[in-house]
C-alpha cells in the first residue's frame, strides 16, 4: 500500500526556484556557508539535509522556513518562475504588450485593462494572442484569461526587462514629494557580503509587496491605484564630502 505523499520533493523544488529567484548559483550558495558545491548539490537534491543547513538555505533564499512551506503548497505546478530570454525579448520589445501581461500578472481583470490601459476590441485580442503564443497566459472560454507565471517572476539581472524597468527621472524626482509619497533616505557601510543581503532582503521585500497587493485586491469595496516602487542601493561618492571638510576645516 503506498505511503502518504511526500512533501520534501516540493520544498526542495520551491526553494531552488527561490535561490535562483534570488540570483544566487549553487557555488554562490557553497560560498555563503562555507562547503563544496557538491555538498550544495546533496542538499537541494534532499540528500544528507538536517532541519539547521535547511533553514541556512531558507535564510539565503530571504524566506523563513514557514514562508518556504507556504510557497510550495500555494505555487503550482508548471508556472513560470523566470522568463525565458525569449519572453524576455518579446516583452521588451513591444511596451503595451509589456504593460498589459503585467497588469494581468498583479491580477487585473480583462475588463479592468480596458478601462485602465484604453485597450479594447480587436487590438486587446491581437495582444491578449501573442501573450498566448509566448506561453505567458491561456486564454479561456468567455474571455477569461489565466496568467501562466507566478506573481513574483524573476528577469536577468542584466537582461532586457530590467532595462525596461528603469524608471524615468520624473519618477525619482524627490525635491518636492507629495503627500502621499513615502521617502526614507539612509546611509550605512556595507561589505560585499553586507550588499548580497541586502539584495536578498529586497527580494523578500518584492515577493511582500506582491501578497499585499493581492489581498488589497480582494478586499471587498476597496479601490486601488496603480503604486510604483524602486528600492537604490549604490556606493557613495565621497569625494565631494571629503573636500567639504578639506575646504572647512573644524576650528580647534
Amino acid at each position: 500500500m503506498p505511503g502518504p505523499r511526500r512533501q520534501l520533493p516540493a520544498l526542495l523544488r520551491t526553494l531552488r526556484t527561490q535561490l535562483r529567484a534570488a540570483g544566487l548559483r549553487q557555488q554562490d550558495v557553497a560560498d555563503r556557508l562555507g562547503v563544496g558545491v557538491s555538498t550544495v548539490k546533496r542538499w537541494l537534491g534532499g540528500n544528507g539535509l538536517d532541519a539547521a543547513r535547511l533553514e541556512d538555505l531558507c535564510e539565503l533564499a530571504g524566506l523563513s522556513l514557514a514562508e518556504l512551506v507556504e510557497f510550495a503548497t500555494t505555487e503550482q505546478p508548471g508556472k513560470l518562475t523566470h522568463f525565458t530570454p525569449h519572453q524576455e525579448e518579446m516583452l521588451a520589445r513591444d511596451q503595451r504588450l509589456f504593460i498589459l501581461f503585467f497588469a494581468l500578472l498583479n491580477g487585473r481583470t480583462r475588463a479592468q485593462c480596458t478601462l485602465e490601459l484604453r485597450v479594447a476590441g480587436s487590438e486587446l485580442d491581437r495582444l491578449l494572442e501573442a501573450l498566448g503564443r509566448l506561453g505567458l497566459i491561456r486564454l479561456l472560454p468567455g474571455g477569461q484569461v489565466r496568467v501562466l507565471a507566478e506573481r513574483w517572476v524573476a528577469w536577468r539581472p542584466a537582461g532586457p526587462l530590467a532595462r525596461q524597468f528603469k524608471l524615468r527621472r520624473s519618477f525619482l524626482d524627490l525635491r518636492v514629494p507629495d503627500e502621499e509619497t513615502l521617502y526614507m533616505p539612509d546611509f550605512f557601510p556595507l561589505s560585499a557580503r553586507g550588499v548580497g543581503n541586502v539584495r536578498l532582503l529586497c527580494e523578500q521585500f518584492r515577493r511582500d509587496l506582491h501578497r499585499i497587493a493581492e489581498a488589497d485586491q480582494k478586499s471587498a469595496g476597496e479601490r486601488t491605484r496603480w503604486h510604483g516602487t524602486v528600492f537604490l542601493l549604490r556606493p557613495l561618492d565621497l569625494a565631494p564630502i571629503r573636500e567639504a571638510f578639506e575646504t572647512h576645516p573644524t576650528d580647534a
